[in-house]
């Protein structure tokens, strides 16, 4: 099909949006937009489109975060333009969408710039995607198709809070063994000697492998999982904090608020403020 018709059937007749403007990677059900220049013109004008679209912004002041923040406009929602020139942004058709959602959740919400935390693991996919799609390799056809798959998957299930880092699981048999071993028990009490037993050597050993290999200590990976944990049960109001804070293996809410606000920066309260469905 030929490249202006899958993009007008992605943007629809959006008449401030210049492709020229943009690096596009174009297939049937998704679109991936890159601006090329930093005066985009982001103006008021109302606007909607026929797919789902998401928008993922860039500081150029980050640190390279583990996990960034997006936003996602349901097809036939008006809103502004709302995108700065470090962003990519995503079409993915309306039937195509909703038809995975749907494995999900039967009823599909009407997301009007939903905000949704995702984990870097997404951006790796959909630099593959574009990777795979300029080379124009042998067969490239299915393993787009492929990916297709995997990204709207993936931000579906951010959507949901699962928020998982795919990118940490190391090679090394040993830390990996560790890092599962705290993935189903980190409600419970977890001693560095108990993990570093997992992988028969000394706690220093352990310690400084997995810190090589993660990049983060044992301990800091640990608390990152209960808050992990922590956000799916703040997304649910009917869950008390104090409750949260045992499940997850904080042992105390003063002990959980502190965690949270210092990995987070917001209090457990204000993250259930803003994002609780």
């Amino acid at each position: 099909m030929d490249r202006n018709i899958l993009i007008n059937n992605l943007t629809g007749k959006y008449v401030d949006f210049d492709s020229s403007m943009y690096d596009c990677y174009i297939r049937e059900n998704i679109g991936i937009f890159i601006p090329i220049c930093d005066d985009l013109d982001n103006n008021d004008l109302k606007h909607n489109h026929p797919s789902y679209e998401i928008i993922i912004n860039f500081s150029r002041d980050s640190d390279k975060p583990k996990h960034y923040w997006a936003e996602i406009t349901s097809p036939g929602v008006e809103h502004n333009r709302n995108q700065c020139a470090h962003c990519y942004s995503i079409f993915i058709d309306k039937e195509y969408f909703e038809a995975r959602f749907r494995m999900y959740e039967k009823e599909i919400p009407v997301f009007k710039g939903k905000c949704f935390e995702f984990c870097s693991d997404i951006l790796k996919a959909l630099n593959t995607f574009v990777f795979e799609y300029s080379k124009s390799m042998m067969n490239s056809d299915i393993t787009l198709d492929a990916q297709t798959e995997i990204i709207t998957h993936w931000l579906i299930r951010s959507i949901f809070g699962e928020t998982l880092d795919m990118r940490a699981v190391s090679d090394d048999y040993s830390i990996a063994r560790a890092q599962h071993y705290i993935e189903q028990h980190y409600m419970e009490h977890i001693t560095i000697e108990k993990l570093a037993n997992l992988g028969y050597m000394s706690k220093s050993t352990f310690n400084r492998r997995f810190k090589s290999e993660i990049g983060i200590t044992p301990i800091e990976y640990l608390i990152e999982v209960r808050i992990k944990m922590a956000k799916l049960m703040l997304i649910r109001k009917d869950n008390q904090l104090t409750d949260i804070a045992i499940r997850c293996g904080f042992g105390s809410g003063a002990y959980f608020s502190s965690c949270f606000q210092k990995y987070v920066g917001i209090t457990p309260t204000e993250y259930r403020d803003k994002y609780a469905s």
